[in-house]
């Protein structure tokens, strides 16, 4: 992709939406089946000595009766904490490590289904969870993504140290996706900050991205030629575009104009179909990293400010 301060280039795009006929149906069965599971939560205490948080270890069940795990931290002698979600981006499990966290916000770092356990466990090599029953809607890999971080909302509401009667949520790449679809389906107030967000704008997004999630699901259907129409057409019940307008806001993107992992095109695509209040924080000469450590904390600070104005 040619790297560009061009600012209109990027802005102007503005795709149809291509939801199936039953798409509406495709999703209303699945939360309907999701439903029918038990959540199942737990959350296991941490040894955190001279941490500003108390840390506990969670799991439940999602989707296909999968268990999901992820972090949980909660400010040390906060009665009822403003809660953040955080999701990570593909195969890429800690966006975050070593950014420092305001100590007044609980923070939940939901790990997708497949990833690591331990902090310490970083991905060598790209697992192919995105080919994951590609040729079957109701089996793929990213049905189970996206319900898990809607069901995540549930889970928090169990735990009585959290205040979860609004919901922040800081998606990176395909955490951000999963953001998009949590905020769609949620009737609770929520906050969108959209870290570089990917899986967006797939007819797009599949030509020009370098990401692992595309070239997996390229890989395969280089291989799989006579399957290209379906899974064009699977792809669509998931691709983040086909849920932006019906996020009730308010959102904050970010955007890096050299980044070939969420090509900025694709991250406008989705920016402008949402309409909600909405801002974008752009970087001509940055990648993925969009903003950095800084960025995080602006977005840490708009959080704050959201659940302020409640």
């Amino acid at each position: 992709m040619p790297v560009t301060g061009d600012f209109d280039r990027f802005f102007l795009h503005l795709p149809p939406f291509d939801r199936e006929g039953d798409f509406d149906a495709f999703w209303k069965n699945s939360f309907s089946e999701l439903k029918r599971i038990p959540i199942e939560p737990s959350f296991t205490p941490v040894n955190t000595a001279r941490s500003p948080f108390d840390r506990f270890d969670v799991t439940f069940r999602g989707m296909f009766r999968s268990s999901v795990t992820g972090s949980l931290l909660v400010p040390v002698g906060v009665r009822k904490s403003r809660t953040v979600v955080i999701i990570h981006d593909y195969n890429s499990p800690h966006p975050y490590a070593g950014y420092p966290l305001d100590e007044n916000i609980a923070y939940f770092f939901l790990r997708l289904r497949g990833h690591g356990d331990t902090p310490s466990e970083e991905p060598e090599k790209s697992p192919g969870y995105m080919v994951d029953s590609i040729g079957d809607t109701a089996g793929y890999y990213m049905r189970g993504v996206y319900l898990d971080a809607c069901r995540t909302i549930d889970v928090l509401r169990l735990n009585d140290r959290l205040d979860c009667s609004a919901i922040g949520f800081i998606g990176k790449g395909l955490g951000g996706a999963a953001a998009v679809f949590a905020a769609a389906n949620s009737s609770r107030p929520t906050a969108l900050v959209l870290d570089t967000p990917s899986f967006a704008y797939l007819p797009e997004s599949q030509n020009v991205s370098t990401s692992e999630a595309t070239a997996e699901i390229n890989e395969y259907l280089s291989l799989q030629r006579t399957k290209k129409k379906l899974i064009k057409k699977n792809l669509s019940y998931f691709d983040a575009i086909n849920f932006a307008d019906r996020v009730a806001g308010p959102a904050l993107f970010t955007v890096g104009f050299r980044d070939t992992i969420s090509p900025p095109q694709c991250v406008f695509a989705l920016f402008n179909h949402f309409k909600c209040e909405k801002t974008i924080e752009v970087y001509p000469d940055d990648g993925n990293d969009a903003g950095g450590a800084a960025q995080f904390e602006k977005s840490i600070q708009w959080l704050k400010e959201f659940f302020n104005s409640l």
